[in-house]
């Protein structure tokens, strides 16, 4: 994931960019230097304790997208499992990189990451797998469907700004700008997206009453809850979701 500052936002390979306030692309990372770039505390904060191991949940591959897709090769693999329990957070099974990210308050934040999974899910849940802890906006995989559904939420919402079907080992490619909307305290996201090694494309813009934020807390990986209270029945096997950014 890099998080781009833009002075103005067009094309993405157009826009005049200001320098990167972050950059979570995974070709020059391991394991062990993942805190480098990342936060890691939800994966270590494993059912209420700090003894959680990151390589329990992730793999990273330094040459793992040939060709590369926004100069960066590195595959970042996160697993969700049974086991992965945040804290006390028994309702939910999670397991996530994180990083605070300064928003850009003179022009728009531009995130791009993308997104694939080599097989169908095995826990047929709905999915959050990248997405600022104000859901601003927000990229879900809907297992629930038949077929899955990859969609785009903003504003906090539950509506699908954007969906497509889920296809197994397809790499889903997405930009996301995010500035001060021209009245009022609200913001502007535009949404851009593809799929393989094709460039990403304006498919939506959208003004929401969200505040503007000056901050994001980022998360990158997998998160699922029931709403009732009760702790998801999961698979024996662990679902797993690549992310190259």
């Amino acid at each position: 994931m890099a998080a781009l500052a833009l002075a103005y936002l067009v094309a993405p390979s157009a826009a005049a960019d200001q320098p990167l306030p972050w950059d979570g692309r995974g070709f020059d990372l391991t394991v062990d230097t993942l805190t480098n770039k990342y936060l890691t505390h939800i994966l270590t904060m494993r059912n209420d304790t700090t003894y959680g191991k990151v390589s329990d949940y992730v793999t990273i591959s330094k040459d793992g997208r040939s060709p590369n897709f926004n100069g960066d090769t590195g595959v970042i693999d996160i697993a969700v499992d049974s086991k992965a329990i945040f804290k006390t957070q028994n309702n939910f099974r999670r397991s996530e990189l994180v990083q605070n990210i300064a928003g850009y308050e003179k022009g728009a934040t531009f995130f791009r990451a993308s997104v694939m999974k080599k097989e169908a899910f095995l826990n047929p849940y709905v999915w959050q797998m990248i997405f600022p802890e104000s859901h601003i906006f927000e990229i879900r995989v809907d297992a629930t469907a038949s077929p899955a559904k990859i969609i785009y939420l903003n504003n906090g919402t539950y509506d699908a700004k954007w969906q497509t079907e889920f296809v197994p080992g397809t790499w889903y490619n997405f930009g996301i700008g995010v500035w001060p909307a021209t009245m009022g305290n609200g913001s502007t996201l535009q949404l851009y997206t593809s799929e393989g090694d094709k460039d990403l494309a304006l498919v939506a813009t959208h003004t929401t009453v969200t505040t503007f934020p000056s901050t994001y807390e980022f998360h990158m990986g997998l998160l699922t809850l029931s709403d009732d209270g009760s702790d998801p029945k999961m698979n024996a096997k662990p679902d797993i979701v690549s992310y190259c950014n």
